[in-house]
């Protein structure tokens, strides 16, 4: 299984003055948004991968995430609060695997509609022109197993921010995770992965909690991975009686390379249901459900980035 690495650069590009224009905000974000989305389908599909959909959800929490770092003075995947993505993501409700892409750009003058529509659509290009290894931007936007993508775009004076959030979503949850624990409860979690898929592994990584940083330190911050600090947790494999032809039984319990036979339940139609271990104490802790394809040898699938803050005694506590 390969291990879930998400290592994406900022982009910061300095703007240039263009002609000024007159328009809506909001009707500029509308057609802005369609423009950044059919720039990331054209890619796609010009090397064979499927379009990804909108998520009008996922687009208003990058939206404020936008807004977010305009006002606080901040640039690329990380503001004053010093939650990463993922982390900001699954506190507004998202329950799949993501992937982000930020770009900023600053001027010393007002932006008119017109700029703005020339750099999102230069910051796209630009992304799109990286080459390996330095090509993170361009990986995601290509990423194979993405199916939707949220789009997040705030610009104010001379302060423009652009956000693309890939989704990757393969999972129906019967019973989400909750976002905040303390160490005496349960985290549990129940889904069904979309047909054709099944689960592979189940991750937990684990960091301590974020704390809030000046602006300076979250601008020099240019990339974000989860945390080498994980552990991984496999299916619960098959014990059963076995009739043999002489009329006696064979008890039969299957078990991985390592002797141990799994840790979580999946049922026959592909349910599973998941306890999350607080093994390391306070912080937190983020789930990464793997899926793969049915009767395939391709890679897995990173389907969810659900961060769980867990707290030393009670929700109300501290740490």
């Amino acid at each position: 299984m390969n291990r879930l690495i998400a290592l994406l650069a900022a982009v910061l590009i300095v703007g240039t003055p263009l002609a000024q224009g007159e328009g809506s905000r909001d009707e500029t974000k509308l057609t802005l948004r369609d423009q950044v989305l059919k720039q990331i389908n054209r890619d796609r599909v010009a090397r064979g991968l499927a379009p990804v959909q909108l998520d009008a959800t996922v687009s208003a929490l990058a939206d404020a995430y936008c807004a977010a770092q305009i006002r606080n003075r901040t640039t690329g995947h990380f503001t004053t609060d010093g939650k990463p993505p993922y982390m900001r993501l699954s506190e507004g409700g998202v329950d799949d695997g993501v992937s982000e892409n930020a770009a900023a750009w600053s001027g010393s003058y007002s932006f008119s509609d017109r700029a703005v529509y020339d750099m999102a659509r230069r910051s796209h290009d630009a992304m799109m022109a990286e080459r390996a290894p330095h090509d993170g931007h361009k990986r995601t936007i290509l990423d194979p197993h993405a199916t939707h993508v949220g789009i997040g775009l705030a610009w104010e004076r001379g302060e423009l921010r652009l956000a693309q959030e890939f989704v990757r979503r393969y999972i129906n949850w019967s019973r989400p995770l909750a976002r905040e624990a303390s160490l005496q409860e349960i985290a549990s979690a129940s889904g069904k992965p979309r047909a054709g898929y099944r689960v592979e592994a189940i991750s937990v990584h684990y960091e301590p909690a974020p704390e809030a940083m000046p602006a300076h330190v979250a601008n020099a911050m240019d990339n974000y991975r989860l945390p080498d600090d994980r552990r991984d947790y496999l299916p619960r494999l098959r014990s059963y009686i076995n009739p043999r032809a002489d009329g006696t039984f064979e008890f039969v319990k299957e078990e991985y390379d390592n002797g141990q036979s799994g840790d979580f339940r999946v049922a026959a139609d592909g349910t599973f249901t998941f306890d999350v271990p607080f093994r390391e104490g306070a912080g937190l802790y983020t789930v990464v459900v793997w899926v793969r394809a049915k009767d395939s040898r391709g890679e897995a699938i990173a389907a969810s980035n659900v961060s769980i803050r867990v707290r030393g005694t009670s929700l109300a506590g501290t740490q």
